[in-house]
């Protein structure tokens, strides 16, 4: 029979090198390579060890203080955008100006880069604010041009809701609609921000606006404003370490500094930054300007910053070169004399270094050769004072007691993690709590009827490697497939702090993947629709079985509810259902709908089960819409309001066409009114998986 031919490999006695030769002469060589390079590649080290370092710093600086500026900045429109939202859904009490002042001053109490809130009506010119002052106390205000004249009334408020005479009393008639920025808010259909101005109670800042209008309205109501003083911004600034003589600002769009840090080199700096305004580019932002102030180089770079609100500054960080280069060229001199020195000593450590290190090696190489053959023995490997070497021979040994557990395990990541561990399987277990999902193919039976073994087969491979690919990026373990079904738990074996967010986001993904796969599938290729259950609580894992075979898996009742759930989106026509407790730990970045309260076979206590409909911010609003009307009519079920239940589930119905939710939660609420039930729970009795 004809075969390729094998060279033969190289064996003890061939004309190779040995290690202790081969191992010498590349020391020495590379010492004298080293020794000859020393002299002609320092220079250029030293000058790319400068930029290098020049940029580090520079950007370090700029990425600290872009991110602080533009959240301190973008507070003023967040805040306003928010309250002018409230005002569109009538949340807040705008016509009580009493209650209108504290939420400004709650808010103002947990907002503390802002100096005042306020919101000004167009029609009357009525004021309603909240301010503080630079000694820190809240202030609510209130001011009427129809009432004295527009004299504000003004109350301190302490954290506990006393109110008292303010230490600073405004005693001229507030009348908001000659402000600028009243004018300014009227003007701009979004967030707007003044200019930086100096406020009348001092300090330097800018006031931002939005105004708020009926919906369906065209004409604005009134005006939400927000203040913010940039001392705090100076404050940040000044933390910000660039060398010794170099600093960070922010400058105005006409080369004012607005903000300036404090310290003995801040002068100078600011010099230099005055100097480099002229010689800015707006096309060659980012671009190093070298100037020269107090005596010394600096190099300046201006970072444009666009804030919401059209908001625009620059920030400025410049560089003292002399702080970068000292030390770089100090360094660079006694390196390259302790390197001279060291050649020859290097040479003789290295004719030593050879002869340890070969001993160890060899043994290692031949404990090497007898795993290759599968000959795993318990005799520790040889040790050595060279680390890599130790860290070589630590390896094997806990290769090898990796390797005689590996019968134990079928999951792969779970044999991965006993190899990383060097630890041999043991039987036992642990109560941890988790967040379990099960999913399964819908309608896998129609699909199977209709293809070949060896296509099923395939597609599944593809549907299997897509999901667990999916579900292991997030953290999961992979347990076992069941059929068509995938079983996996988060949070063990390693711990994964925001498991119950990272399973909503591995079963969102799996969906959208799928319907992407859907879309991208070939003609006559099935089009796989998994249903997602999630379930979270303690449950006991680990190694359960027997001490020859056993399996890392999870026991409990919450695996059981997990795996009913899965089955129960069938019934609602969900794809991914979840429990309250699962909906409640994921965080707020989701948008879920309260679905029924349940008890599925098995178990008699009522479970709140929830649907996961997307992330927020993702989800279509006719979708949400749909989802509050369900959730009203989902109270009137639980209250056993069965009539008004069923009209409400009618209602939610239309607005998402296609609900079989909503639709079964109708007919199943017009029979119980058709005969009310004693005693009712709000427990809907499940009596099939």
């Amino acid at each position: 029979m004809k075969g390729k031919a094998h060279r033969p490999r190289n064996r003890p006695g061939s004309a190779v090198l040995g290690l202790r030769p081969t191992l010498l002469t590349m020391i020495v060589g590379l010492v004298l390579l080293t020794a000859a390079a020393i002299g002609t590649s320092g220079t250029i080290r030293t000058v790319d060890e400068t930029r290098r370092q020049i940029e580090q710093v520079r950007a370090t600086a700029v990425a600290a203080a872009v991110l602080e500026t533009r959240q301190f900045f973008e507070t003023a429109p967040r805040v306003t955008d928010e309250f002018a939202a409230q005002a569109r859904r009538g949340a807040l009490p705008l016509d009580r100006p009493e209650q209108l002042a504290a939420i400004f001053a709650e808010r103002l109490r947990a907002e503390p880069r802002l100096a005042w809130i306020g919101y000004a009506e167009i029609a009357t010119g009525r004021y309603v604010g909240a301010t503080r002052d630079s000694g820190g106390e809240i202030v609510e205000y209130l001011a009427d041009p129809q009432v004295s004249g527009g004299m504000p009334q003004q109350y301190a408020v302490a954290p506990d809701g006393t109110r008292s005479r303010p230490r600073i009393v405004d005693t001229a008639p507030y009348l908001v609609l000659t402000k600028g920025w009243f004018k300014l808010g009227i003007a701009s259909p979004g967030p707007a921000c003044t200019d930086f101005h100096q406020f009348t109670e001092g300090g330097l800042g800018i006031t931002c606006t939005t105004r708020f209008t009926m919906p369906g309205a065209n004409t604005p109501v009134g005006v939400f404003h927000a203040d913010l003083r940039v001392e705090r911004v100076a404050t940040f600034l000044s933390t910000l370490r660039v060398g010794e003589g170099g600093a960070v600002f922010l400058v105005d769009r006409a080369g004012h500094r607005i903000a300036s840090p404090v310290g003995e080199h801040a002068a100078a700096a600011g010099a230099a930054v005055d100097a480099a305004f002229g010689h800015r580019s707006p096309a060659a932002a980012q671009a190093p300007i070298k100037v020269r102030a107090g005596g010394r180089h600096y190099e300046v770079v201006f970072v444009p910053v666009v804030v919401r609100g059209n908001l625009e500054f620059d920030i400025v960080v410049d560089i003292d070169l002399s702080d970068i280069t000292r030390p770089i060229y100090r360094d660079a001199l006694i390196g390259g004399l302790l390197s001279m020195a060291t050649i020859a000593l290097a040479i003789l450590i290295g004719i030593w270094l050879t002869a340890r290190i070969t001993g160890p090696v060899a043994a290692i190489a031949a404990d090497l050769a007898k795993v290759g053959a599968f000959e795993i023995s318990e005799r520790p490997s040889e040790q050595s004072f060279v680390r890599e070497i130790a860290v070589l021979g630590d390896a094997v040994d806990r290769m090898k007691a990796s390797l005689r557990s590996f019968g134990h395990y079928v999951p792969t990541d779970l044999v991965r993690t006993l190899l990383a561990a060097g630890k041999e399987a043991e039987l036992g277990g642990e109560i941890r709590r988790l967040t379990i999902h099960f999913s399964d193919v819908a309608d896998f039976t129609s699909i199977s009827e209709g293809m070949e073994p060896s296509r099923l087969v395939a597609a599944m491979g593809g549907y299997f490697e897509l999901m667990t690919e999916i579900l292991t990026r997030h953290g999961a373990t992979v347990d076992k497939f069941m059929g068509d079904g995938i079983m996996a738990f988060f949070n063990a074996p390693t711990d994964l702090v925001d498991h119950p967010r990272q399973a909503c986001l591995a079963a969102l993904e799996e969906q959208a993947a799928l319907a992407r796969m859907a879309t991208e599938r070939a003609p006559g290729e099935p089009m796989f629709a998994a249903r997602i259950g999630l379930g979270l609580g303690e449950v006991l894992v680990g190694n359960i079985g027997t001490r020859a075979r056993f399996a890392y898996t999870l026991v409990g009742d919450e695996v059981n509810l997990a795996s009913r759930l899965e089955g129960l989106n069938k019934l609602y026509g969900t794809a991914i259902m979840g429990t309250d407790a699962v909906a409640a730990e994921a965080g707020d970045e989701f948008e879920w709908r309260r679905l029924d309260r349940v008890a599925v076979k098995g178990r008699h206590q009522g479970t709140l089960v929830c649907e996961l409909l997307g992330r927020r911010g993702e989800v279509p609003a006719s979708v949400l819409a749909a989802r509050d009307r369900y959730e009203a009519a989902l109270d009137a079920y639980f209250a056993g309001n069965f009539a008004d239940a069923a009209g409400g589930f009618d209602v939610a119905a239309e607005t998402r066409p296609g609900d079989l939710g909503a639709c079964t939660m109708a007919a199943r609420s017009r029979e119980l009114a058709a005969a009310p039930p004693a005693g009712w729970t709000g427990i809907h009795v499940m009596h099939e998986k």
